[in-house]
């Protein structure tokens, strides 16, 4: 089991009196198991990036309370979420926990 923290822009006004997202905070942290992703990435014209993300399960009663718009750490980074969060339960339909993807490109 690893930690995984939960991290999340509260809403504040800016200097203009817009809704902007605010500095990050962190809302929640969980065990969970982390399951690398790795998924060949083709070099582009404009990007030799390599893709760095995981797919986090998270065991709780209920479901964890994250947003596809957190932000995750795991593994001393910082990961955006990538696509809705998922239900995990078992063949009888009672909920197991989480499944949550993350993943960020770089360069």
């Amino acid at each position: 089991m690893e930690r995984i923290d939960v991290y999340r822009g509260e809403t504040v006004d800016d200097a203009d009196g817009n809704r902007v997202q605010g500095p990050l905070t962190l809302v929640s942290s969980f065990d969970g198991l982390v399951a690398p992703i790795t998924a060949g990435e083709s070099p582009t014209d404009t990007s030799h990036g390599v893709t760095v993300g995981c797919t986090l399960y998270i065991r709780a009663d209920g479901p964890t309370g994250i947003l596809d718009t957190d932000v995750i750490g795991v593994r001393g980074r910082l990961l955006p979420v990538d696509g809705p969060v998922a239900s995990w339960r078992d063949p009888k339909g009672r909920h197991i926990g989480d499944v949550i993807t993350v993943r960020l490109k770089e360069g």
